[in-house]
């Protein structure tokens, strides 16, 4: 049962950070050419990502596992226990956007990634660990990002105010704090090296295409 409420957690923590479309350009491409073509997306405000696709997809599937798995048990299976699970995710979600917000505000972070986009496997994945612990700054050099973790830890630890006693511990909080903080760098990985996938994928796709259109020329 373990297994199956980390991943419930994990499934809104991911929808939380695909929802936000904030991956700037590789960095190379977004250091050297600051033109408007190549610019880092501007970051959504804290309104509208309350009401966005994010917000969706950071409730709406956890809450639809644990309603399966009836985690946890002490809200059932019936409505009441979904419509529940569905506040709880998205209070908490609302709570760590409120955090972030103040945080980045304070210390002023740019959290979007930037794909590093070139280098071997290793050095990107370095690339990927550094960049979900720092963050840019106002001058764009490098900063700690307070933000990620104190979204990750503080509202969890605001959400057991509402969840079941058993989560009223610091072992609770460091545990799914710890799996929120693991999964925004889990996501990055995958935001580093998914374009490259699909490059293999319609490298694959090119000859086919090239074949079927030469023979529609043929009279």
């Amino acid at each position: 049962m373990r297994t199956l409420s980390v991943l419930c957690l994990l499934l809104a923590t991911i929808g939380v950070v695909y929802g936000q479309d904030e991956t700037a350009p590789p960095e190379s491409t977004a250091d050297s050419l600051p033109a408007d073509p190549n610019a880092p997306a501007p970051q959504k405000t804290f309104v509208k990502r309350l009401f966005s696709l994010e917000a969706v997809t950071a409730t709406l599937p956890g809450a639809v596992m644990q309603q399966f798995h009836d985690w946890p048990t002490e809200w059932g299976t019936k409505r009441d226990g979904f419509e529940k699970r569905v506040g709880s995710l998205y209070g908490q979600f609302v709570v760590g956007l409120g955090i972030e917000a103040g945080v980045k505000a304070v210390h002023h972070e740019d959290t979007r990634y930037r794909r590093r986009g070139y280098g071997n496997f290793f050095s990107r994945t370095g690339y990927v660990v550094v960049h979900t612990i720092l963050a840019r700054n106002d001058d764009g050099g490098l900063t700690m990002a307070y933000s990620m973790p104190a979204n990750a830890y503080g509202s969890w630890a605001i959400a057991t105010l509402w969840s079941p006693r058993e989560f009223r511990n610091a072992g609770s909080i460091f545990e799914w704090g710890s799996a929120g903080v693991g999964t925004v760098a889990l996501t990055k990985f995958v935001k580093e090296f998914w374009p490259d996938l699909k490059g293999v994928f319609h490298k694959k796709k090119a000859p086919v295409m090239a074949v079927h259109s030469e023979a529609s020329a043929l009279p």
